[in-house]
């Protein structure tokens, strides 16, 4: 995996594990700021109002235990400006229980919107009771609380505030709370609280405006937040989308750097090797031997840029198109096993391919993807294996199969004895050889999902071929990953250095489901590290 890659899967990684709940409880501090800054506009308007009230009409006196209530109110606000100071204060500190603040914060949340019906109760009693047309300040409240609380605590709050007004319409009509105040004291009152059909409607309204309230605006926000998820999703799939799209152009960018200078290599070999054959320096019985090393280096060109236009087809073509395609998985093995049956002969190497007894397997991939990368990894497993030797290519259509690995890297996920480890609907094309394998470097690179790189980027080659001195170009396993990649498959590296390697490529069988992602990427894929067992990579 690249380093850009893997700055790209760190912040998804991030964006992922975000704790929902942490984020919604500083909403809902924010959200009772603006709640406190509301109260105190209450406070003032009332005092303003009495003031001015007992101006314009001295005669109209007010119970002095009214102020009490709005002054109580007062004090309570600054004691909730105090709590969300500290609140938000523990939220910022990198050392603090999250868990055990967002418990504080919900019961914030509920205390304040209590301790507000609760005083507004009070201040009804001394204004007029069940005949004060205030009594619709407990629907805004029902309205606060349906946004700041949750659904179930809302509707206690609902029930706390039918008791409290059904406590207080009762108390005056049955003498447990006396002397009754007027709503304006200027005027007479009108007796309603005293008479138990208006009580018994008002209850009635009271209850129906209380719980309709909390049902529609907890349905409206209950249908906001799923936009909102909806939005936060579509963020971060365009967040995964952007990484992805970094990559690839960093990918592509330090392939165009490093196919140039692969390519500078043969050129300028070719033109040092004419020069000299033009100056006349190189003898005329060592001629002939430098034509011979002018076309190999020739050839070595033509195959890496014949391997680039290979690479370039697979990465530039439509992923989707692998859900429109079929390929015979048994005929293709057959073709690349006959294409590659002399150069095998040639190096001493018995190749045999394993059929199942069914051998019409169709796989969802294009057919040439499908060539390409069973002729690269067939042609590595002969190039790296010294005569006498073996190579095989086995095709299983195990009908069991287990999900993807959910265990942590460098742990082999749990699975019953004798069921293959890739996922259901996938068929298996494996690969064995008995040649060099790979050395516990390149293994560890495999394993390590943060690695930088692996044998499957372009141009990387292992290091017990380069110790060997082989020729190769490092693109054919570049070649295999994209489009294993892009069908949706999985790649599964088992190799002892000096015993061998096996690659095992699983292409899916049908049509992925709805929940199932269309690509998967196999460089994101869990890796599993030991000797004897599968490493995905």
């Amino acid at each position: 995996m690249t380093q850009g890659s893997n700055a790209a899967v760190a912040f998804v990684r991030t964006e992922e594990i975000q704790n929902q709940p942490r984020s919604a409880a500083l909403v809902s501090l924010h959200q009772d700021h603006w709640f406190i800054r509301l109260r105190w506009a209450f406070v003032a308007v009332a005092l303003a109002f009495l003031g001015l009230e007992r101006f314009v009409t001295p005669s109209a006196v007010r119970p002095t235990p009214l102020v009490v209530p709005i002054l109580l109110l007062a004090i309570v606000n600054l004691v909730w400006m105090g709590i969300e100071d500290f609140l938000l204060r523990q939220f910022r500190r990198a050392d603090a229980d999250d868990s055990r603040t967002i418990r504080l914060t919900v019961m914030f949340s509920n205390a304040q919107v209590a301790v507000d019906l609760t005083l507004l109760t009070v201040i009804l009693r001394y204004t007029g009771g069940v005949e004060n047309p205030m009594a619709l300040f407990y629907l805004f409240h029902m309205s606060i609380g349906a946004l700041l609380l949750r659904p179930s605590h809302a509707i206690v709050q609902g029930l706390w505030a039918m008791v409290l007004y059904s406590g207080l319409a009762l108390g005056e009509y049955v003498g447990w709370i006396a002397p009754h105040r007027d709503f304006l004291p200027q005027f007479p009152s009108p007796g309603l609280y005293a008479r138990g059909e208006y009580i018994a409607a008002m209850l009635v309204v009271m209850a129906c405006g209380v719980f309709a309230t909390l049902y529609f605006t907890l349905h409206i926000t209950g249908r906001l937040m799923r936009r909102e998820q909806e939005l936060a999703r579509a963020h971060r799939a365009l967040t995964r989308s952007e990484a992805a799209i970094f990559d690839l152009q960093q990918r592509r960018a330090r392939l165009l750097q490093i196919a140039a200078h692969q390519l500078k290599g043969p050129l300028a070999c070719i033109d040092t090797l004419v020069s000299l054959i033009e100056e006349r320096i190189v003898p005329e019985e060592a001629v002939p031997h430098t034509y011979a090393r002018i076309r190999e280096r020739c050839r070595d060109g033509i195959q890496q840029v014949t391997e680039l236009l290979t690479l370039a087809r697979v990465q530039n073509a439509d992923p989707l198109r692998h859900r429109r395609a079929s390929a015979d998985v048994a005929r293709t093995v057959r073709e690349i096993c006959r294409q590659y049956l002399p150069l095998a002969a040639a190096k001493g190497i018995e190749l045999k391919h394993e059929l199942p007894e069914n051998a019409d397997v169709s796989a969802l991939i294009d057919p040439t993807d499908l060539a390409d990368c069973l002729g690269n990894l067939v042609d590595n497993a002969i190039k790296y294996t010294t005569g006498p030797g073996h190579v095989s290519v086995t095709v299983s259509t195990a009908s069991l199969g287990l999900a993807e690995p959910t265990s942590a890297a460098g742990a082999e996920p749990e699975r019953p004895d004798g069921e293959p480890p890739w996922p259901r609907g996938h068929v298996a094309i494996t690969v064995t050889d008995t040649g060099m394998g790979l050395d516990p470097g390149t293994l560890r690179e495999l394993a390590d999902a943060q690695a930088r790189s692996s044998i499957f980027d372009t141009f990387r080659r292992g290091n017990n071929a380069l110790a060997a001195g082989i020729s190769g170009t490092g693109i054919g396993l570049g070649i295999v990953r994209e489009a294993v990649e892009q069908c949706g498959g999985r790649i599964y590296v088992q190799s002892r250095q000096g015993q061998g390697s096996s690659f095992t490529v699983t292409i899916p069988t049908r049509a992925p489901g709805v929940d199932e992602p269309a690509i998967r990427d196999t460089r994101a894929s869990i890796t599993v590290l030991g000797q004897d067992q599968p490493l995905a990579a």
